[in-house]
């Protein structure tokens, strides 16, 4: 019978030190994670309180991150509050900027997912005379914004010629547009912009629309072709639509 007891009471002495290991555990852990956390804002408070930014840029254009990030700088220097609405507002305001995504991944941290703007149109610039000259080729994106990065980027979209100047490409892509309309099942490959106005259509029409009434131009020449056509072989031909009454059309 005593042996009984003993063996009762050191089972009720071991369950009481089951007990308290969790509890010892728990406080040693609490106790480290307060250590760690003293020591982190003893040392640079600043930067552990610092926002962080992800960034994940996507599309055919490529955007520089760093343009980016300094444009949200002062929106993320509170580092108690980031207003993610405003700071994806400011993104897209970007011209080569279609759309941006930004979401809170913990207090202090976000992501943002950028989707460039689409090529709209390869472009060259009518005053470089060599190809050693910068500046010279790059891209118009969909909503007619001129691009030129640094490196090459695999496109067949149509060509563009015109000057360095966002204004001028700005009319270029909206009379573009125009001229892509009124052409109808006709595709256009190339559109060159100096002091006239050229287009050249599949499979290498060339036609001269000048510096004047070029969608009436366009108009009469889209309804001449339509008639030459079916009887001409004209798959390398040169329309000049100046003339008052009529056009010159040259092999």
């Amino acid at each position: 019978m005593i042996k009984n007891r003993n063996t009762r009471y050191n089972k009720r002495k071991k369950s009481l030190g089951q007990l308290l290991l969790p509890m010892a555990n728990a406080l040693l852990f609490f106790a480290m994670l307060a250590f760690i956390t003293w020591r982190i804002l003893e040392s640079e408070p600043t930067e552990f309180l610092k926002p962080q930014v992800s960034w994940d840029i996507g599309g055919s254009l490529s955007i520089d991150q760093a343009i980016l990030a300094q444009k949200i700088q002062p929106l993320i220097q509170d580092k108690y509050q980031l207003d993610l609405h405003e700071i994806k507002q400011v993104l897209e305001a970007e011209p080569l900027v279609s759309t941006a995504q930004v979401e809170r991944l913990f207090w202090n941290s976000i992501q943002i997912n950028i989707q460039s703007e689409d090529i709209a149109m390869r472009w060259e610039n009518t005053n470089c005379n060599t190809k050693k000259q910068t500046n010279c080729r790059g891209y118009i994106s969909t909503n007619g914004t001129l691009f030129i990065p640094k490196k090459t980027i695999a496109s067949t979209a149509v060509l563009a010629h015109s000057e360095a100047n966002q204004a001028k490409v700005d009319k270029l892509y909206t009379d573009y547009q125009n001229y892509k309309i009124l052409s109808g099942e006709m595709i256009i490959t190339s559109f060159s912009r100096t002091n006239i106005d050229e287009l050249t259509f599949k499979p290498n029409i060339r036609v001269i629309l000048g510096y004047q009434q070029q969608q009436q131009r366009l108009k009469h020449f889209i309804k001449a072709y339509s008639k030459l056509k079916p009887s001409t072989k004209v798959e390398q031909v040169t329309f000049d639509m100046r003339y008052p009454k009529g056009f010159a059309m040259s092999y």
